[in-house]
């Protein structure tokens, strides 16, 4: 993002949702049972995003947590982003590990996949071992061909993920994840 100045940042899960408990995950992050946590989230957000030039977008789709533990269906995600990467130059997409909504989300991107198309390693969710060779080979097997490449590391990555103070207080030691650079590959169809 940070070499693209202009990058538009889509956030599937960024619905609000209705009255409800506040979950273990929010409660992590410092929040109270009556704040505003997609608010919040959203306002960190463009903070991030403006330390990268890029500017937020986001989808109604609930996150996990706020819909009873079910991820938003691929189909609909896919339909939702269909206008949105039409016309993109250039779209990154998750390769969706371990977490159920990544998985959701890079499962809607394989549907509307096209050669170039830029795959990027979940950050804190790499952590867990053979997740990213699991996904590489589902993709092969799916026809296709994830083909690595090198993206320098940005300097302004550590002030963007600082900014999303609730999911680092949130993650506690895993956000040192975060800040090592992710792998990427560029998608070709087989």
């Amino acid at each position: 993002m940070a070499a693209n100045p202009g990058a538009q940042v889509v956030t599937v899960t960024a619905g609000r949702p209705g009255p409800h408990e506040l979950t273990e995950w929010d409660r992590r992050c410092g929040f109270g049972q009556d704040d505003d946590v997609v608010g919040a989230r959203r306002r960190e957000d463009e903070a991030a995003l403006r330390r990268l030039g890029a500017t937020p977008r986001w989808l109604d789709f609930l996150d996990r947590q706020y819909a009873d533990g079910q991820a938003p269906d691929p189909g609909r995600v896919a339909d939702a982003l269909r206008q949105i990467v039409r016309d993109a130059e250039v779209v990154a997409s998750p390769l969706g590990l371990t977490h159920p909504d990544h998985i959701a989300v890079a499962a809607a991107c394989r549907m509307l996949a096209r050669p170039g198309w830029i795959l990027y390693e979940d950050a804190i969710y790499r952590a867990d071992d053979g997740q990213t060779e699991a996904a590489i080979a589902a993709l092969r097997n799916d026809g296709f061909v994830p083909e690595p490449i090198q993206v320098p590391p940005a300097q302004a990555k550590r002030a963007a993920v600082d900014a999303y103070r609730s999911q680092v207080l949130g993650l506690g030691t895993l956000v040192e994840d975060a800040f090592r650079p992710e792998r990427y590959w560029e998608l070709r169809i087989g």
